[in-house]
């Protein structure tokens, strides 16, 4: 099928997105798994936060704002918390609907809109300044003001950029 002047094979784009979506189960999978955590008796908050942001940064990143809730969960037994509310007050199942709510907004996230793709260009903002990242990256950019900026460059900046390429860390 020809789009846009570039002829497509049809059956690859159909893989791949096939592939996408087995990866977006086996995630969902896990964070259901961590859901049903939460139900054990013997429920272990700070194991449980781990593994869960352990989970959590595998899928979204390091720089997630979930990773940051669930880092934050604690089980409040303050005075203060059990004097001032109902009667009914129950820190740990507080503390688990939290997490469950945490959990299902991800969930919910990798079903509507899939696994977020890491930012290709992550290596360039790390070493970069944000003035010299935009001027890098602007669409009116030449190979030539592109060299200069690397050359400013420190040879271990180009080096832990170079390195972060070649892994696949940006």
């Amino acid at each position: 099928m020809k789009i846009q002047g570039k002829y497509v094979n049809l059956k690859k784009v159909k893989k791949r997105t096939l592939v996408n979506e087995e990866n977006d189960k086996k995630y969902i999978k896990l964070l259901d798994r961590q859901i049903d955590k939460l139900l054990d008796s013997d429920f272990d908050l700070d194991a449980w936060k781990s593994s869960t942001i352990y989970i959590l940064t595998l899928i979204f990143g390091s720089d997630d704002p979930k990773i940051r809730e669930v880092n934050d969960l604690k089980i409040d037994y303050s005075s203060w918390a059990l004097r001032d509310s109902r009667s009914d007050y129950k820190p740990i199942e507080t503390c688990k609907k939290k997490g469950r709510e945490i959990l299902e907004i991800a969930r919910d996230e990798i079903e509507l809109f899939g696994i977020p793709q890491p930012d290709s260009n992550g290596p360039l903002k790390e070493v970069l300044t944000e003035e010299a990242y935009h001027e890098f990256m602007a669409e009116n950019s030449t190979d030539e003001i592109k060299r200069g900026i690397l050359k400013s460059l420190k040879k271990d900046q180009l080096l832990e950029l170079l390195l972060k390429m070649v892994q696949g860390n940006g």
